[in-house]
């Protein structure tokens, strides 16, 4: 009895020098790339933090089509398991077109912003399986806030109407504004006669 107690005691210590090992390469990996001096950066510091966010996180371990993996990628059985994550990953959600609006100072699309709202509030995302490796990879309350505050933003500057209601401005669907900016002279008059009071033209 003794034997079998000390047999799984040196097993169960085997397997958590293993994980903390390969957690500790993960680590320095993580950190290492999302230092990197050749990756893209924008002239907005705010969307700099937004990246910087993304890459930290290993969002585009998944989300992009040629994100650089870590060596333990190829490891048979892990290879398998990343491959699949990668799939749906990038079938759910491409970050290429969030990331291409940060560097220019575009705005991000609205279905995209809604996603990444649903992730951060719900806690979806870094899945449990990714953070148990890469401890890095956890959001924090106050950052889960930071991105919360930057969707809002985002929406109040580029997609809320000036009649909207300061407390529907960052609904996820924004409301159809009352008046509409429209020239007549570029459509059909059966338009403009309509309401009138709605266009300029």
């Amino acid at each position: 009895m003794k034997m079998v107690s000390r047999i799984t005691a040196i097993g169960l210590a085997g397997v958590a020098i293993c994980y903390l090992g390969l957690s500790g390469y993960v680590w320095y990996h993580d950190n290492k790339r999302s230092k990197q001096a050749d990756v893209q950066a924008s002239a907005v510091s705010e969307n700099n933090k937004v990246l910087g966010f993304l890459r930290e996180k290993g969002c585009d371990y998944c989300h992009t089509p040629s994100a650089e993996l870590p060596a333990y990628y190829y490891i048979p059985g892990a290879k398998q398991l990343m491959d699949y994550d990668i799939k749906l990953g990038y079938k759910s959600f491409n970050l290429e077109a969030v990331r291409a609006a940060l560097l220019a100072n575009k705005p991000v699309s609205q279905s995209d912003l809604n996603k990444i709202e649903w992730v951060m509030q719900y806690e979806t995302m870094p899945p449990t399986r990714y953070t148990a490796l890469h401890w890095a990879g956890k959001v924090s309350d106050e950052e889960r806030a930071e991105i919360l505050a930057w969707i809002a933003k985002q929406r109040a500057e580029y997609y809320a109407s000036n009649d909207t209601a300061p407390e529907h401005r960052n609904e996820p669907v924004q409301p159809i504004p009352q008046k509409t900016a429209y020239r007549c002279a570029k459509s059909g008059v059966g338009l403009c006669a309509v309401s009138r009071s709605s266009f300029i033209g």
